[in-house]
C-alpha cells in the first residue's frame, strides 16, 4: 500500500477495523505473542512518495510502522514480516522500477524462509 499522511491508506484502515474484531481477531485476555492470529504471517509492502532521506531526517521510517505493524498486527497475535519499501517509485527511473519490481518477485520467492521481527521496541527505536 501506499504509505499515506504516515499511515495506510483509509480504505485498508476501515478493513482492518472491520475484520479484525473482538473475538476473532484479539481477545483482551489474549494478545501480542498469545493472541488469536498467532499462526498468520503479515508483510507490510510499502511505497512512498519521499526518498529514503527525506525520511530519514526526521529518522528512521520504522518508527512510523510501529502503530501498523505492532498496534495492530502484533496485538492480535501475527507474526511480523520485515516490511518491503520501495521509495518514491515515481521519481526514479525506469531501470530502478523494474529493479524494485525484481527485488519484490525475489522476496516472494522466498517469503516462508523469513523469520518474524521480535516487534520489541528495541526494533523500532533503536
Amino acid at each position: 500500500f501506499p504509505l499515506f499522511w504516515f499511515s495506510m491508506p483509509a480504505i485498508l484502515k476501515g478493513w482492518m477495523d472491520r475484520v479484525l474484531v473482538q473475538g476473532f481477531a484479539y481477545d483482551l485476555s489474549k494478545s501480542y505473542d498469545g493472541g488469536l492470529l498467532q499462526d498468520k504471517l503479515s508483510l507490510f509492502s510499502i511505497t512512498t512518495g519521499g526518498t529514503k532521506e527525506k525520511y530519514a531526517i526526521r529518522g528512521d521510517i520504522r518508527y512510523l510502522l510501529w502503530p501498523m505493524q505492532h498496534g495492530i498486527m502484533h496485538f492480535c497475535g501475527v507474526k511480523v514480516l520485515e516490511p518491503h519499501i520501495c521509495y518514491a517509485p515515481q521519481h526514479v527511473s525506469e531501470e530502478k522500477r523494474k529493479e524494485m519490481l525484481s527485488a519484490w518477485t525475489q522476496r516472494l520467492k522466498t517469503l516462508w524462509k523469513e523469520e518474524p521481527i521480535d516487534c520489541s521496541l528495541e526494533w523500532y527505536f533503536k
